[in-house]
C-alpha cells in the first residue's frame, strides 16, 4: 500500500529568506529558520515532519535579544542576515551576523563602548544557543577575530567544529570577488582553537568562486556524506545571476586530516601555498586545491531561463537528509511581477522559501573509465548532488509516493509555477496573526504580504500602511466619507483624498499588477476578496512601482501593518 504527500512551493510565502534547516532527530521533525533583518520578534522557527505543512512554534529573538544584538540601532536591511541551524555537542546552535549598524545611534540609545568593542571584534558575527528549540536562547556569544558574513556552523564527524564564512577577498582579482575561510572553533568557549598545522592557527581560505570573474561566493556550508566533505556556495549575488556551486574534499578520517594531506601534499609537488596575511592560510594553489568543484555548476539556479521566467534569484542553499524522504535542499527565489516596459521585472513579496528534491549521481562516463563499464560503487563516494534530476529547476509541485513504512519512492515534479489568481484577504485591523514589529519611528505591527494579488481593507479608524522600508511606503485611512493617502518614495511623496460617496461602506486597497488601487462597493460588509475586486469601483489607481525591491533598494519584501 503506498501513500502519496503533495509538497508545494513556495513552502513559506512572504518574505522568509535566507533558509536554514536540519533534521532533528529526537523529535522526528524538521526545524527550519529564516532571516528577518531589522525585525522584532526576529528569527522564526517553523517545524514540520514532511514538508507539506508548516507551523510556526518560536522566534528566537524577542525584544530583550533585539536589544542586546543592538538590532534597534541597524539601518534599514540591516540587522540579523542568513542564519545556519546547526546541532552541535548536542545543543541548538544558531550562527549569524548583524549587519549595518549605526553606531552613532547605538551610542545615543545606551549602548556602552565595551558593546560596541565586543560587536566590531567580531564584525557583527555572534553564536546563539538552547537546549529546546521553542527556547530560552542564551546569548548572544560573540565570536571574536571572526570577518565577513553568512557564518556556517559545521560538526564533523571527529567532534571537531568549523566555523566558516566569507569576506571580500583579499588582494581580489576583480571586484566582487570574495573568499571563504574557515576555522575550528571550541564550543564551550566559543572561541577559535589552533588548528596544529605547520602554519599557524590562523584562518584557511578555501575557496574564491568557481570561475573567472565569480563575484560574491557567500553563504557557505559544509556537509559531511560518505567520505567527503561538501562545501556549498552561493554566487552571483542575492538577485538574476544567483546560482548555488558545489565542491568537496576527500576527508575519510576527518576535515583537520585532510587539510594535513594537502599541506603534504602540496610540499611534494613543490607547490608553494600562499599566505594569504599574516598567520593564515590558502588552499588554492596554483596547481592544486583542496576543494574540487563539481564540474556540472552551478547545481541550481534560473539565471539561464531568461526574464520570462517568474520565478527568479534562487540560490542560498542548505541541505537535509529526511529518514524517509531522502536527500533535499531549501533555498531563497524571488517571484517577480512583469512590469510595464519590455524586460523589467518588479519584486515586491521579497525572498521566499522554496524546497527541491536532491539526487546524488556519478558521472557515467566514469563507468567505462573507471569501472570497467559497471557503475561506480564505491561506497564512501555518493557522487554529486543533482537539484530536481530532469527538470533542471525549481517545481511548483513535487509529489512523493511512499510505501507503507513511509520511505519515498521517487519524487515527481510539475514544471511550472503558476502564478495566484483570486486575491488574498488580509485585514490588518483584526489582530488574529502573528505579528512583527519594525522599528521605526511609529512602532507599527505588520505582517508579511505573502502573495499577490492581496486585498487589504482600510480600517474605519486607525490607518493601513504598506511598507517595504523606511523611506518607501503608502498610508491609507478613512475621514468621513474620504479615504486620505500618502505615498512616499524616497524624498518625494503624494498626498490627497478620495471620496467614497456613501457613509459606513469599507473602501479596500488591491495590491496588484504593479498598482495601488482603492475600491469600492455598495455592499456593507466585506463580502469574498474576489467578488469584492469584481463588483468593486476603483476610486484611485497609482503605480506602486516605488514598493519594489529594485526600486527601494534593500533585502525584505512588503508588509501591511496597522497604524493606531
Amino acid at each position: 500500500m503506498t501513500a502519496t504527500i503533495t509538497i508545494t512551493n513556495p513552502i513559506l510565502r512572504g518574505m522568509n529568506p535566507d533558509p536554514s534547516w536540519i533534521w532533528d532527530d529526537e523529535f522526528q521533525r524538521i526545524v527550519l529558520v529564516t532571516s528577518t533583518f531589522e525585525l522584532v520578534p526576529g528569527l522564526p522557527i517553523y517545524v514540520s515532519e514532511d514538508m507539506t505543512c508548516w507551523k510556526h512554534v518560536s522566534n528566537v529573538v524577542d525584544a530583550d535579544l533585539a536589544r542586546r544584538l543592538l538590532i534597534p540601532f541597524v539601518d534599514d536591511s540591516g540587522g540579523v542576515y542568513a542564519p545556519t541551524l546547526r546541532r552541535i555537542h548536542g545543543k541548538y546552535v544558531i550562527a549569524c551576523t548583524i549587519a549595518r549598524l549605526d553606531d552613532r545611534r547605538a551610542m545615543e540609545g545606551g549602548c556602552t563602548e565595551s558593546e560596541l568593542m565586543r560587536f566590531h571584534a567580531a564584525e557583527g558575527n555572534f553564536i546563539l544557543e538552547a537546549e529546546s528549540i521553542e527556547g530560552p536562547w542564551h546569548g548572544p556569544f560573540w565570536i571574536e577575530g571572526a570577518e565577513g558574513i553568512d557564518p556556517d556552523i559545521f560538526e564533523d564527524g571527529d567532534g571537531n567544529v568549523y566555523w566558516t564564512q566569507t569576506r571580500p577577498a583579499v588582494n581580489p582579482q576583480w571586484e566582487g570577488q570574495t573568499e571563504v575561510w574557515t576555522q575550528r572553533i571550541n564550543p564551550e568557549t566559543w572561541t577559535f582553537v589552533d588548528d596544529g598545522l605547520p602554519a599557524g592557527s590562523g584562518k584557511t581560505v578555501i575557496w574564491r568562486g568557481y570561475g573567472m570573474e565569480s563575484v560574491w561566493a557567500e553563504a557557505p556550508h559544509l556537509y559531511r556524506v560518505g567520505d567527503y566533505v561538501y562545501l556549498m556556495t552561493a554566487e552571483g549575488g542575492t538577485s538574476f545571476e544567483h546560482s548555488e556551486m558545489a565542491m568537496r574534499i576527500y576527508a575519510p578520517h576527518g576535515l583537520l586530516r585532510a587539510f594535513e594531506a594537502y599541506e603534504r601534499e602540496a610540499s611534494e609537488l613543490g607547490e608553494c601555498i600562499p599566505q594569504v596575511r599574516d598567520g593564515e592560510r590558502c588552499y588554492l594553489g596554483a596547481a592544486i586545491r583542496a576543494f574540487h568543484a563539481d564540474k556540472k555548476n552551478p547545481i541550481l539556479t534560473h539565471r539561464h531561463l531568461g526574464l520570462s521566467e517568474p520565478l527568479q534569484c534562487v540560490g542560498h542553499a542548505d541541505l537535509l537528509l529526511h529518514p524517509k524522504l531522502g536527500w533535499w535542499l531549501v533555498c531563497l527565489g524571488v517571484r517577480e511581477t512583469r512590469g510595464k516596459r519590455d524586460g523589467e521585472l518588479l519584486s515586491y513579496l521579497g525572498r521566499e522559501s522554496f524546497v527541491a528534491p536532491v539526487s546524488w549521481e556519478h558521472n557515467p562516463a566514469d563507468w567505462k573509465l573507471d569501472g570497467n563499464g559497471a557503475p561506480y560503487t564505491h561506497e564512501g563516494d555518493p557522487g554529486w548532488p543533482v537539484t530536481c534530476a530532469g527538470l533542471g529547476r525549481l517545481a511548483d509541485e513535487i509529489t512523493v509516493t511512499t510505501e507503507d513504512d513511509g520511505i519515498a519512492i521517487e519524487p515527481r515534479v510539475k514544471s511550472s509555477l503558476a502564478g495566484d489568481v483570486e486575491p488574498a484577504l488580509v485585514d490588518v485591523a483584526d489582530g488574529s496573526t502573528n505579528d512583527v514589529v519594525v522599528r521605526d519611528e511609529r512602532d507599527v505591527s505588520y505582517r508579511r504580504i505573502a502573495k499577490l494579488p492581496t486585498l487589504m481593507p482600510i480600517p474605519m479608524s486607525g490607518s493601513l500602511v504598506i511598507r517595504q522600508n523606511s523611506t518607501h511606503y503608502a498610508v491609507f485611512s478613512m475621514h468621513g466619507t474620504d479615504v486620505r493617502y500618502e505615498m512616499v518614495n524616497g524624498d518625494d511623496s503624494q498626498a490627497g483624498s478620495v471620496a467614497v460617496q456613501a457613509d459606513g461602506v469599507r473602501p479596500a486597497v488591491l495590491f496588484d499588477d504593479n498598482r495601488l488601487s482603492v475600491i469600492v462597493t455598495g455592499m456593507h460588509g466585506l463580502v469574498d476578496s474576489a467578488t469584492f475586486v469584481r463588483q468593486g469601483q476603483v476610486l484611485l489607481s497609482v503605480d506602486a512601482r516605488f514598493l519594489s525591491t529594485e526600486w527601494a533598494g534593500g533585502f525584505v519584501g512588503c508588509m501591511a501593518g496597522f497604524m493606531a
